[in-house]
């Protein structure tokens, strides 16, 4: 990536973004799997290795790395290393730092490293976390919200719900595979959700997001917007934020959190295009 901001003196500076650091990797073992829905999976991974692992900010993130085909765990990436193939990004729900615990929560959502392994984790079994990554600077004197996310983005919007003041309003809506999906999310703030079933065609990703979206009475003014889901979706509904609804670029945060067709896509993928 080229960074073209503007240089002191109104130069563009052409010269290469340095490469982000990467983290170390942390051995983590499953130590308890919790069903929540028949499409997703509640996971602790504990080990000694997670000690000072401490997200600064919901929504963040964390990279996971699977056993390849043939191993019983990964190998243990090396600094210089090209990236682990079977290498995905997730949030993390929840830290428990003080016994070196951490929850993530899958979607069975069909074949790929993360999907597979994670239908048939077992207590014992040995992955490796490497992270936190950045998360979502939350705007904690905003009075309403607008959380707009599919089963993907779950975990963060529980991160975000989680540390909203009492003083909050939410508008939040959920694109989920089926209504079996749907449960209970806690929040200081007054919540107002919406599940929306898509369906099990994953091309049709974004698209009940944007029909509510539609039928919503209008914004209030000053409202934040957290939306993340398929990258593509999250591009139009982008544009229907603010091209129809007339909310301000400034006020909203994207995350593509996967792509169609996709294996590998990006974890900065903020649709900022």
């Amino acid at each position: 990536m080229t960074d073209t901001s503007s240089a002191p003196g109104g130069a563009t500076n052409t010269s290469p973004a340095p490469a982000r650091k990467r983290r170390p990797p942390r051995r983590v073992e499953v130590s308890r799997i919790q069903v929540l829905s028949p499409a997703m999976r509640r996971i602790t991974l504990k080990g000694t290795e997670l000690e000072g692992f401490a997200p600064e900010a919901p929504a963040s993130y964390l990279k996971l790395i699977f056993p390849e085909p043939g191993q019983s765990e990964p190998d243990r990436p090396l600094p210089d290393a090209p990236r682990p193939k079977s290498m995905r990004t997730y949030t993390p729900l929840a830290v428990r730092p003080e016994v070196h615990e951490v929850d993530v929560d899958f979607v069975l959502h069909g074949e790929g490293p993360a999907s597979t392994w994670a239908s048939q984790a077992q207590v014992g079994q040995v992955i490796y976390l490497m992270g936190p990554g950045p998360g979502y600077t939350l705007d904690r004197t905003a009075a309403q919200h607008l959380l707009i996310a599919d089963d993907s983005a779950l975990p963060a919007v529980e991160n975000i719900l989680a540390a909203l003041p009492a003083s909050a309003n939410v508008q939040l809506l959920v694109e989920v595979i089926s209504a079996q999906e749907e449960r209970a999310l806690q929040s200081p703030a007054t919540v107002s959700a919406q599940w929306l079933p898509r369906g099990t065609d994953h091309r049709a990703a974004g698209q009940p997001l944007e029909k509510a979206l539609r039928a919503m009475p209008p914004v209030p003014a000053g409202t934040r917007v957290y939306l993340a889901c398929e990258a593509a979706a999250m591009r139009r509904i982008r544009k229907l934020l603010t091209d129809e609804l007339g909310i301000n670029r400034s006020q909203i945060v994207g995350r593509g959190y996967w792509k169609l067709d996709t294996a590998n896509h990006p974890d900065h993928d903020y649709g900022e295009d």
